[in-house]
C-alpha cells in the first residue's frame, strides 16, 4: 500500500482498509492505520461502520508490545460468498467465507470439448442445486466470481472457442441480483495464492506468476495496480515442437501438451483423476523409478524454456511456479533453470532473476474463485458493486 494516494470516496476508503485485513489475515489498528496510510480516527470510523454492517469483527489477543492494542480486526466470517471454476474437466461450484473456508462444494465432470450450450445447461442445473442449499439456509450470497481458462478482455478465447458476449449475458442473467466478477482462470490462483499464503508468499514487486496445472498459463503481476489489472497470458500454447504431441487447442508441439498435469500423468502412471483426489501432495505417494525422473526432468527443461521465452518479450526480476513442479525436489527443479538459460537472453543469471516455487492448488476448486471472489468483495469496499458511490473527506488529513 505504500506510496499510494488517499483514497477520496467511501468505497475506496473502505476498500484499502478491507483489503488490508484480507491480505494480513486480520491487524491491529495502528497497523491498518499505517498500511493504508490512514489516519487511527479514520480507521477507527471506518471499521465502526463495518463492525455494524457485519463485515468486520473484533477479537481480544494479548497485547503485542506492552501498552499495545489488544482488539484484533478480521474479516467476518459470516458474510457468504461463491466461487465457480471450469478446470481440470470439472466444473466446480462451492459457497464459503472471506477467509477461504468453503461449506458447500459441488463438482461435475465436463468435456475437454465442452459445448457452450452444453456448459449453460449444466451451469443452470448446478445453480439450482446450489441455491436449494442456500435457501434452506437463509443464506444470501453477497459477492460471486467464475474462473475460466484464456478469458480476458477481448470477445475471443482460444481454449474454449466460445461468443464471450453471451457468456456474460448468460452468467449475468442467471445470477441476477448477485454481484458477479468473471476472470482468468491464472488470476484467480495468483489471488489465491497472495491472500491464503501470505506470510509464505515469496515474492515482493513485480514479478512473474507461473501455474502449471490442467493448463500452462502465466500472468504479470503489478504490485501498484489491482489484481484485476493484471496481464494473463497462455504460456501453455506456445509451441515448442513442430509437429509434435497434440494439444487440446487442437495445435500439436504446444508446451502445455507436454507439461500440463495430463501430461505428465502418462509418465508417472496416475491418471489425471486420480492425481485430483489425491491433491496438493500426490507426488509423495508416488514411487518413481529413475526413468520417469528423468522424463518429468525433461518435460521441466520445456517449462523452463517457455519461461524464458515469456521473459525475453517482458523482462521481470523474479518468476514464482506454482503447481506440479513444487512438488519435485530441489536437484529435479534445477532442469527448469538449465531450460531457461538456454533460451533467456544472457541465460539464467541467479543474481538478475529470482524464481520461487510455492505450495500447488491441485484438485481444490473452487478454492481459487472463492478467493478471487473474497478479493473482489474487499475492492468493492463492502458495497453493492452497482451502488453510488458518495464523495467523502479527505482522510488521511
Amino acid at each position: 500500500m505504500a506510496g499510494r494516494a488517499a483514497p477520496r470516496s467511501r468505497r475506496e476508503t473502505r476498500a484499502v482498509v478491507l483489503e488490508s485485513l484480507l491480505r494480513n489475515d486480520g491487524a491491529f489498528r495502528p497497523h491498518i492505520a499505517r498500511e493504508t496510510q490512514l489516519t487511527e480516527a479514520s480507521v477507527s470510523r471506518i471499521l465502526a461502520e463495518l463492525r455494524n454492517e457485519g463485515i468486520v469483527q473484533e477479537i481480544r489477543q494479548p497485547a503485542p508490545y506492552l501498552g499495545g492494542p489488544t482488539a484484533l480486526v478480521t474479516l467476518s466470517k459470516n458474510i457468504p460468498i461463491a466461487g465457480i471454476e471450469l478446470s481440470n474437466n470439472r466444473l466446480s461450484f462451492g459457497i464459503g467465507d472471506l477467509g477461504g473456508n468453503l461449506d458447500y462444494v459441488e463438482r461435475v465432470p465436463v468435456s475437454p470439448q465442452l459445448k457452450q450450450a452444453e456448459f449453460e445447461r449444466l451451469f443452470v442445473d448446478c445453480l439450482a442445486t446450489m441455491d436449494q442449499w442456500t435457501c434452506r439456509r437463509g443464506i444470501a450470497v453477497r459477492q460471486a466470481a467464475f474462473s475460466l481458462p484464456g478469458y480476458g478482455s477481448a470477445d475471443t478465447n482460444a481454449i474454449f472457442p466460445w461468443d464471450m458476449q453471451r457468456l456474460r449475458g448468460f452468467l449475468a442473467e442467471a445470477l441476477e441480483g448477485v454481484p458477479l466478477a468473471v476472470t482468468n482462470s491464472v488470476i484467480a490462483q495468483a489471488a489465491f495464492h497472495r491472500y491464503s499464503d501470505r506470510d509464505a508468499y515469496p515474492a515482493v514487486g513485480d514479478h512473474l506468476f507461473l501455474f502449471v496445472g490442467h493448463g500452462v498459463a502465466g500472468v504479470i503481476v503489478n504490485e501498484s495496480a489491482p489484481i484485476e489489472a493484471f496481464s494473463p497470458f497462455e504460456l501453455g500454447h506456445m509451441v515448442l515442437e513442430r509437429g509434435g504431441a497434440l494439444c487440446r487447442c487442437g495445435h500439436r508441439g504446444c508446451l502445455e501438451a507436454y507439461t500440463s498435469l495430463a501430461a505428465v500423468s502418462e509418465i508417472i502412471g496416475l491418471p489425471e483423476t486420480e492425481v485430483l483426489q489425491r491433491g496438493d501432495r500426490f507426488i509423495d505417494t508416488l514411487n518413481f523409478d529413475q526413468g520417469a525422473r528423468e522424463r518429468l526432468r525433461e518435460r521441466l527443461f520445456l517449462l523452463g524454456l517457455g519461461t524464458g521465452n515469456a521473459l525475453n518479450l517482458h523482462p521481470l526480476p523474479s518468476v514464482v511456479v506454482s503447481g506440479w513442479p513444487s512438488l519435485l525436489s530441489p536437484d529435479d527443479r534445477e532442469a527448469i533453470m538449465e531450460g531457461m538459460d538456454q533460451s533467456l537472453l544472457g541465460g539464467f543469471d541467479p543474481e538478475r532473476l529470482g524464481i520461487s516455487f510455492i505450495a500447488p492448488s491441485i484438485g481444490n476448486d473452487p478454492r481459487a474463485a472463492l478467493y478471487y471472489a473474497a478479493y473482489c468483495f474487499v475492492r468493492a469496499g463492502g458495497l453493492d458493486a452497482r451502488s453510488e458511490q458518495r464523495p467523502l473527506e479527505e482522510e488521511n488529513a
